[in-house]
């Protein structure tokens, strides 16, 4: 069985919170560490011990199947009143789950949030906390819960790469129109000097 598949096996393992509690950017790049780095199987926090030993058996165990696991969850919250519509939270949420805009009122999409936890940790007036959500619900994977927030988390990189490219295109047009008007002022500041010179011989 080749690297890609057990990669992907472990993918399957993972709850897919994205939070980077185990130092990786995201739970594929966790993944891809463990095969090609022989990085610890300890590291994914919210999957706890279970997580370890599937991982474990995965790397053990080419024909692995892993388990369905299931754990408690909570979403983000935030304090309305305290809320000063910084933005922050909306760019280190992996999966687009709160929405905003600057100096207005966010609010948390209970039904997109996996409870990863990166936007309380960054919240400069500490507005934010970790409650249950309304209906009470387990985070479960693998599942089309666990499926949906990689999905989410995949679509918001899509978006970001597409928002950089179109700026690298504007800052590209802008560079190129400005240097076309320098080409243009030094062809009239040369045609001016050769007039002068022109006029000096006549």
């Amino acid at each position: 069985m080749n690297d890609k598949v057990l990669i992907n096996q472990i993918i399957e393992a993972l709850p897919q919170l994205q939070c980077k509690k185990c130092e990786y950017p995201d739970c594929k790049s966790y993944a891809t560490s463990l095969i090609e780095k022989s990085e610890k199987t300890n590291k994914c926090e919210p999957g706890g011990i279970e997580t370890e030993k599937n991982i474990e058996s995965i790397l053990s165990n080419k024909a692995y199947q892993p388990p369905q696991q299931t754990k408690s969850h909570e979403i983000a919250d935030i304090v309305r009143e305290e809320c000063i519509g910084c933005t922050i939270c909306i760019k280190v949420c992996p999966v687009d789950a709160i929405v905003g805009a600057r100096h207005m009122i966010h609010k948390v999409l209970e039904h997109q949030c996996n409870g990863c936890e990166l936007c309380i940790e960054e919240c400069p007036v500490n507005c934010m906390s970790m409650v249950e959500a309304k209906e009470q619900i387990t985070w479960t994977w693998p599942s089309f819960q666990s499926e949906q927030s990689k999905k989410n988390y995949y679509q918001r990189i899509d978006r970001l790469d597409r928002i950089k490219k179109e700026k690298e295109l504007n800052r590209q047009k802008v560079l190129e129109e400005r240097d076309m008007d320098d080409y243009i002022q030094y062809a009239l500041d040369t045609e001016s000097k050769n007039h002068e010179v022109i006029k000096k011989y006549e």
